[in-house]
């Protein structure tokens, strides 16, 4: 029997799990490349990572480059086991739809 009431419902949030796919595949993104690649707005992605890094799936670093400051995100390793746990549930799920 499949409880999809056991998914990760922090992943499962279509935005979440946006930010969380495209760190997994890459080193750190700031924020306007996850703005960009997700085409989210500025308050709709804060929230989201704001709530990520709450729960210790992503960190957040903050430096200046040419004077500017710059926001940088990265997958923790807590993170990276959690979408996996995650992206293992939801295949199982498809693995058991007849369609």
């Amino acid at each position: 029997m499949l409880n999809i009431k056991s998914l990760n419902a922090m992943i499962h949030a279509p935005i979440r799990l946006g930010i969380m796919t495209v760190l997994s595949q890459h080193e750190s993104c700031d924020f306007n490349f996850l703005k960009r690649t997700l085409d989210a707005s500025d308050g709709n992605l804060s929230s989201h990572l704001a709530k990520l890094e709450t729960i210790k799936y992503v960190k957040v670093t903050k430096t200046f480059q040419n004077k500017l400051p710059n926001t940088a995100y990265t997958l923790t390793p807590l993170g990276m086991q959690e979408l996996s746990a995650y992206l293992q549930q939801m295949q199982t799920i498809l693995q058991n739809t007849n369609l």
